[in-house]
């Protein structure tokens, strides 16, 4: 019955991502603010599974709050894990500084004007550029990842840690880690056809990308697998999900990649090395025993 129901989610994922990629491709250039209906497909796909095809409903779906320790404790973790890979990016020379922040502006005022629009005529009275860019620093490492970010790390979470991932692990546990990593990343990859590539790059490299970027998000699935299993709350696990992604967006204002594949190995680099600290500190012992306890009830 639950691999049935398994099947079933992959069935309405794929219907519905492919709906969405289509309309964004009709749509055009607009058709890119359907990324963030994207993003929600698998919650909403979870939730029509588990009312419909999945006899446990919702009892198993961890939607209890959780511990408030937990949301402080990992969204200090992904925002240190952004930190690393920063670091990992300038070692490897994968990018450079600019703390002005003022490369990424005049970048943004391109792309206004792209568009026929004047960036300077879209900020609120008052504003400068930069000090919308100081908010939105700020708010990336705090309260954006609260509200909407919590909304938007539960469109993923829901359905691929809450549902996906159990149901993966309890075939073999190798395959809720690996195969759902990447599952995880196969996801993504329509995105490309809808967020514009501003950078074509010669065959070798894309091939290293895809595999550098395969080996990171396998292993930035076990570190969410591992918060959602350890704090038993989706809402916890969203939470460090998207600390960890406003907390690049932030800090990726300052910096300017110099070779994008140098950048994706320090980015799969440092999640290799999360998953090492968490492996040798035997944090990720929480896998059997918490699935254990779930059969048992």
């Amino acid at each position: 019955m639950k691999k049935y129901s398994l099947a079933i989610y992959f069935v309405i994922l794929f219907i519905l991502c492919s709906a969405v990629i289509i309309g964004a491709k009709v749509l055009g250039q607009q058709g890119a603010y359907l990324a963030q209906v994207y993003m929600l497909v698998p919650a909403i796909t979870a939730i029509i599974t588990r009312i419909f095809f999945y006899q446990p409903k919702f009892s198993d779906a961890n939607l209890r709050f959780g511990k408030l320790s937990d949301y402080f404790k990992f969204w200090i973790i992904s925002i240190c894990v952004t930190v690393l890979s920063y670091i990992l990016f300038t070692l490897l020379g994968g990018i450079t500084w600019d703390f002005t922040g003022q490369v990424f502006l005049n970048r943004l005022a391109e792309q206004f004007a792209a568009t026929g629009q004047d960036i300077n005529a879209s900020l609120p009275t008052g504003f400068t550029p930069m000090t919308m860019l100081l908010i939105y620093f700020v708010g990336g490492l705090t309260i954006f990842n609260i509200l909407p970010g919590i909304i938007t790390g539960f469109g993923e979470e829901f359905g691929h840690r809450g549902f996906m991932f159990p149901l993966l692990y309890k075939i073999k546990p190798w395959v809720g880690i690996i195969i759902g990593g990447l599952i995880w990343y196969a996801w993504h990859l329509p995105l490309v056809l809808v967020i514009p590539q501003t950078t074509q790059y010669p065959l070798w490299q894309n091939l290293l990308n895809f595999i550098v970027i395969a080996i990171g998000s396998v292993c930035t699935f076990i570190y969410l697998a591992f918060v959602y299993v350890k704090s038993k709350s989706v809402w916890v696990t969203s939470l460090a999900h998207i600390a960890m992604n406003n907390s690049a967006s932030s800090f990726s204002y300052f910096a300017v990649i110099q070779n994008q594949v140098l950048a994706n190995i320090g980015l799969a680099l440092t999640m290799v090395i999360v998953v090492a600290v968490l492996y040798f500190k035997k944090e990720l012992d929480v896998f059997p025993k918490y699935f254990q306890d779930n059969d048992a009830g």
